[in-house]
């Protein structure tokens, strides 16, 4: 199809609310996703059908979530973690010797994701080996110096060695939130300081490249905007940013879209261009507790569990903030699985139905913390697994985003857009003409309400094919698809607490 490219105008009429999708091309996508930590330690002990079923859930393309990206955390040993199922196993024996038997718990979502067809599989690591580090432990230390050659070796073969298991991994994580050495112990961390992370970078791509690898190094999974505001001049430059596929962040300090903006575009010129990667993320609550039940609300680091659309939209509100302000070419949760649910199913069997002040909200899936002695195997999909799959079938690898206008974070309104041409993503269909492009709209409040599309005349805005919706009562279920009125315009009804993604 030759016109892709859209242009709307917005519709000035009472109660709908009209929107400008423009032809000016911003960011190509690379990914949605979610990791492999730390569930699968668990999940090696549950029956092979319910993980399988796992599997096919997170990473089926075709009849799952369809995970664009699946994160592999590379255990270091988990030497002196307080927490067993954060302690990964790791391969490493010494220098050059391998038990490439090691973490079968995680190795089995590895090759899992490969077969699957995962189109994009990121090893990421949170300590190295012990050898490597300054305390002889996986927490708690730093990255020795002297060893980043090795270290880099280290990662190159096993890269090598999955490549010749038919695993393809095609992004390497080498340090996960270097801000932190987590010297309580509850996890794998390692400490990298700023001033160590560009022999890193360039260390580990120089290895891959001379090994034959097309592997991409990302970095530095800074853990808020302030600590990566402080610490990238320290160490990217343009010259660094050559040995880089991805320039990422996380945002456990949920700073604001502005700070976002400024801060990540800040980043991209610091690296000579590299696009931003927003890697990982969770955990999160109003932090005004006049915005309690607002989806839109300002957020801050807290537990809670809540499976609900209040929690499913809030995420959905920071994929579009990284996506439309911070321009991020990557989005990906924290973790595909946890136990966090904050209730004992023994106890109430449906408790996890309902929000829990002493859960996390760290999970898309969640599964029984007691399994061990009640044998409950059963899991809890929440909302925000099926929100999720709203970006992960709407937004495939190579999908080129479109700007939209209005654009700005205000709070008088309360619906969120996405637009994305698919030029680039093509490979992913059959013919091109099967879905040229998509919206993502979000109606974040607890009213129905209405948006209005409609093309200005420089591109015709054609009839969608297909929509789907999760709400409160959906989950990524097909719905009506509005018809295009003889004017041209579109209009998307859309019940309280809900997103959409039309394909035309």
């Amino acid at each position: 199809m030759a016109a892709r490219l859209l242009t709307f105008v917005s519709l000035l009429l009472p109660g709908v609310r009209g929107v400008q999708i423009t032809t000016t091309t911003r960011q190509t996508i690379h990914g949605v996703g979610a990791s492999g930590a730390w569930w699968v330690n668990d999940l090696a002990l549950y029956p092979d059908d319910v993980r399988q079923n796992v599997s096919d859930l997170l990473l089926n393309q075709t009849t799952g979530l369809g995970l664009t990206d699946y994160r592999y955390n590379l255990g270091g040993g988990g030497v002196g973690v307080t927490t067993w199922d954060r302690a990964p196993e790791t391969p490493y024996v010494s220098d050059g010797v391998y038990n490439w038997s090691a973490d079968a718990a995680g190795t089995y979502y590895l090759r899992e994701a490969a077969r699957q067809g995962v189109p994009v599989i990121t090893l990421f690591v949170n300590s190295a080996p012990i050898t490597m580090t300054s305390n002889n432990q996986s927490c708690g230390g730093d990255l020795v110096t002297e060893r980043i050659p090795a270290y880099a070796q280290y990662l190159t073969d096993v890269i090598s060695h999955w490549k010749s298991e038919g695993v393809e991994i095609t992004h390497v994580s080498p340090m996960n939130e270097p801000d932190d050495s987590f010297g309580s112990c509850n996890q794998e961390g390692m400490q990298v300081v700023p001033g160590q992370r560009a022999e890193v970078v360039t260390t580990l791509a120089a290895s891959l490249k001379a090994a034959g690898l097309s592997t991409l190094v990302i970095a530095d999974e800074s853990s808020d905007t302030t600590n990566y505001n402080n610490d990238e001049p320290v160490w990217l430059n343009a010259t660094v940013g050559e040995s880089l596929g991805g320039n990422c962040h996380h945002l456990y300090n949920f700073a604001s879209a502005a700070t976002q903006q400024e801060v990540f575009e800040y980043g991209r010129n610091l690296s000579g261009g590299v696009p931003t990667w927003f890697s990982e993320i969770c955990c999160y609550n109003a932090a005004n507790s006049n915005e309690s039940d607002d989806p839109l609300a300002t957020l801050t680091y807290s537990s809670q569990y809540d499976p609900t659309m209040l929690s499913g939209l809030r995420m959905a509100h920071l994929v579009w903030q990284s996506f439309t302000y911070a321009e991020d070419s990557h989005w990906d949760w924290w973790t595909a699985l946890s136990n966090e649910i904050g209730c004992t199913l023994s106890s109430n069997a449906t408790c996890w139905d309902n929000i829990q002040s002493s859960g996390w909200d760290d999970g898309l899936i969640y599964y029984d913390p007691d399994y061990n002695s009640t044998e409950n195997y059963n899991i809890k999909l929440t909302k925000r697994y099926s929100v999720l799959k709203q970006f992960t079938k709407g937004v495939p690898v190579g999908a080129v985003r479109r700007a939209v206008t209005p654009d700005s974070d205000t709070t008088d309104d309360a619906w969120r857009v996405l637009a994305f041409d698919y030029d680039s993503a093509c490979e992913q269909y059959s013919t091109c003409a099967q879905v040229p492009y998509s919206v993502v709209a979000m109606n974040a409040q607890w009213n129905a309400s209405s948006i209005t599309l409609t093309s200005n005349g420089t591109f015709a805005l054609t009839q969608p094919v297909a929509m789907y919706r999760t709400s409160v009562t959906e989950d990524y279920a097909e719905a009506e698809v509005p018809t295009l009125s003889a004017n041209g315009s579109l209009e998307i009804d859309a019940p309280e607490m809900s997103i959409v993604t039309l394909f035309f």
